[in-house]
């Protein structure tokens, strides 16, 4: 089960680099985070602390994102 979360983190992870490098910003900042999310579950169980930080940090700096992104269109 942990394999298949891993996985499915990194594959998230991947398509975010892909819609971000298509232009769809938003949608990639979604999927980093749920990405992310993954990322920080795998870490728990896997007590992988350094990693589990640099999935917190990526998620605030893409919720940063979507807020600017969110606020320049009014």
């Amino acid at each position: 089960m942990i394999e298949v979360i891993g996985w499915s983190a990194t594959v998230l992870v991947l398509l975010g680099y892909f819609l971000n490098s298509v232009g769809r910003h938003y949608s990639a900042m979604f999927a980093w985070i749920i990405g992310d999310i993954g990322w920080i579950t795998y870490d728990i169980i896997r007590e992988i602390h350094p990693h589990l930080a640099l999935s917190s940090v990526i998620i605030l700096i893409n919720l940063f994102g979507i807020y600017r992104i969110l606020k320049n269109k009014k």
